[in-house]
């Protein structure tokens, strides 16, 4: 008896459509829900919550913080409907595609990380420049830490929970907190293991910067911009400073990098790239918007006005099919970077709120009135933050070689619109629209940026002068040479002096291992701003419990109480600062016990 096989084959196909469409009610009945679930006032939304928990009671779910919650419900249910389309249309072949380039994509992108034979020499100077880059920065690394510093570890940096969740001020560099947490974790909370990120962060500008320079220009401009970031003041004060400021900045390089690729060729990984380090770097310090919409402006102006490769063949490696198309995967990852810093920040959105995040007083836009003479203010400060500690003629050299960039961009560089244009158009924009509070900080990302343009008026045209003499070497030779030569010379008077820089300790450390010879059990420590933070890291660090610093639930006989000299503070305006019943108190019998520089340590006894 033969069997009908065809039979057979229509009976599965019929059944493989029944399980495939029953898959995609399934998936548009849930995205529907979700998305009425967005729509549903607290009121609703809560109880029905709460009744799809075990203990009854959606805890996480609040009244000023249920727009987040319909928000991921919202998503959601779009993501779902987008996956019934896919399997109604059987479309799940695009995914296969879109994995397949992405993995070939990003094989040609770590194949082009090899270096070429021909720049084994510039690599090692710039293993050398980094070496120096390191050796500038160890004489900070270890110095007393600052407020900001402090309550970063304090606050936030020693749980990674309080990390990712707690945004009570803008002083939580969120992605800085967590790699702080993890090298704190792994060294100990000593100053130097605080700031180890913003430290490695600064040291790694110095190869970033060498790679978009001579992406944008030569190798020659890419060993003086290296140079400049190395030994920078600014620079060197901000990679010993723990906060997201330096991470930003080489954000910042990196996605121009990238940037500067898909510009000529078309690489979805890089482009995937370009996404994540963005969103990590808003994730940081949302003051990456500048330097992420400069990258985009000048992406889109490229497009227009340079064009993209094309060979006209949609699936030709490295090529866009058109402008358009170009466009697409730059509207794309802008979104994507959009949606993956909103799946960042959801914690924080979560736990403390969304207007911690966005309407926080230190982001609010300033009136008009004052936004012409803050920013004025603003700037005058950040120039001399910037120029602090560098020779007059050495800014004159610096300003003279940013013009010169500009002036013969189309000679130096080879791309067609100038990354300043963006800039300048870019941040007028933003600041018209957000009228920000621009402390210097803000603008730290931009000054490796300064740099290489100054690199590349200087270094970049005197490598056009060849030297005959020399074997056609160019001018920049000698530049550099005597850049680094100047640098050298540094180094080896600094390098000596580093393990007697080290062992030196600030006021508010001499108090606190002061104190800790004298702490009995029933005795409580007050201080207030801003030497708090400071005070209670280096009581961590010592051993003395947090405990220690709780006037409610502490029964105590002495109080030592730290006054700052420098503040015009007295033992009873810290005692009242501190919220402490000054009746509790015998006042008669303060006594001073030491002085630690502009720091005073007090004893005050118990009535």
């Amino acid at each position: 008896m033969r069997l009908n096989n065809s039979f057979f084959r229509k009976e599965d196909t019929a059944n493989n459509k029944w399980q495939l469409w029953l898959l995609v009610a399934i998936f548009v009945i849930c995205g529907a829900v979700l998305i009425l679930l967005t729509f549903l006032p607290y009121g609703i939304l809560k109880p029905l919550t709460d009744s799809l928990m075990r203990d009854g009671n959606f805890n996480s779910l609040k009244p000023w913080n249920a727009i987040v919650f319909k928000m991921l419900f919202g998503f959601g249910g779009l993501l779902l409907f987008g996956l019934a389309i896919l399997t109604g249309l059987h479309r799940w072949t695009l995914f296969g595609r879109f994995f397949k380039r992405l993995w070939l994509d990003a094989g040609h992108f770590f194949a082009s990380l090899h270096p070429r034979k021909d720049e084994s020499g510039f690599l090692a100077v710039i293993l050398v420049i980094m070496v120096m880059s390191v050796i500038f920065r160890l004489e900070y690394l270890n110095s007393p830490l600052g407020h900001d510093e402090a309550y970063t570890y304090v606050a936030f940096a020693h749980s990674f929970f309080s990390a990712i969740t707690d945004y009570h001020l803008p002083n939580n560099h969120v992605f800085h907190s967590i790699l702080v947490f993890f090298s704190t974790r792994v060294f100990g909370i000593w100053p130097w293991a605080v700031r180890l990120p913003a430290f490695t962060a600064g040291v790694l500008l110095v190869p970033a910067v060498y790679w978009l320079a001579k992406r944008l220009y030569d190798r020659w401009t890419g060993l003086g911009a290296a140079a400049l970031v190395a030994w920078l003041p600014m620079l060197v004060n901000y990679s010993t400073n723990a906060r997201g400021y330096t991470l930003v900045a080489l954000f910042t390089l990196l996605t121009f990098i990238l940037g500067s690729i898909v510009c000529k060729q078309k690489n979805l990984f890089i482009w995937g790239l370009i996404g994540l380090f963005s969103a990590l770097g808003l994730y940081t310090v949302p003051v990456m918007l500048f330097p992420f919409g400069i990258l985009f402006v000048w992406l889109f102006l490229n497009n227009q006005f340079e064009g993209v490769a094309s060979s006209g063949q949609s699936n030709t490696p490295g090529s866009y099919r058109s402008k358009l198309d170009f466009l697409r995967i730059w509207a794309a990852t802008g979104f994507g970077t959009a949606i993956l810093t909103l799946l960042f920040y959801t914690p924080i959105l979560i736990f403390t709120g969304p207007e911690k995040v966005f309407a926080n007083g230190f982001v609010a836009p300033l009136p008009w009135a004052d936004l012409l003479e803050t920013l004025s203010h603003r700037f005058a400060e950040t120039w001399v933050e910037w120029t602090t500690g560098v020779p007059l003629f050495i800014v004159v050299i610096l300003v003279a070689g940013w013009v010169l960039s500009l002036v013969f961009h189309r000679r130096l560089s080879s791309t067609r619109i100038p990354l300043q244009v963006a800039a300048l158009i870019w941040i007028l924009a933003l600041i018209l629209i957000q009228r920000p509070n621009a402390w210097g900080k803000v603008w730290l990302f931009l000054l490796p940026l300064m740099l290489l343009w100054s690199a590349a008026g200087i270094f970049g045209l005197l490598g056009k002068i060849k030297l005959k003499f020399l074997r056609s070497l160019p001018l920049a030779v000698i530049m550099v040479g005597l850049v680094l030569l100047a640098e050298i010379q540094h180094t080896a008077w600094l390098a000596p002096q580093l393990p007697e820089i080290w062992a030196g300790r600030g006021s508010q450390e001499k108090a606190v291992l002061f104190v800790r010879e004298q702490l009995e059990d029933n005795d409580m420590i007050i201080v207030a701003s801003p030497d708090d933070a400071a005070v209670l890291y280096y009581s961590q660090l010592y051993g003395i419990p947090d405990t220690r610093f709780n006037s409610r639930n502490l029964i105590f006989t002495r109080v030592f109480v730290f006054v700052d000299l420098a503040k015009g503070q007295t033992p009873a305006s810290v005692i009242a600062k501190y919220s402490l019943d000054p009746a509790a108190l015998n006042m008669g019998s303060t006594r001073l016990l030491e002085t630690f520089e502009n720091l005073q340590v007090f004893e005050v006894l118990h009535k």
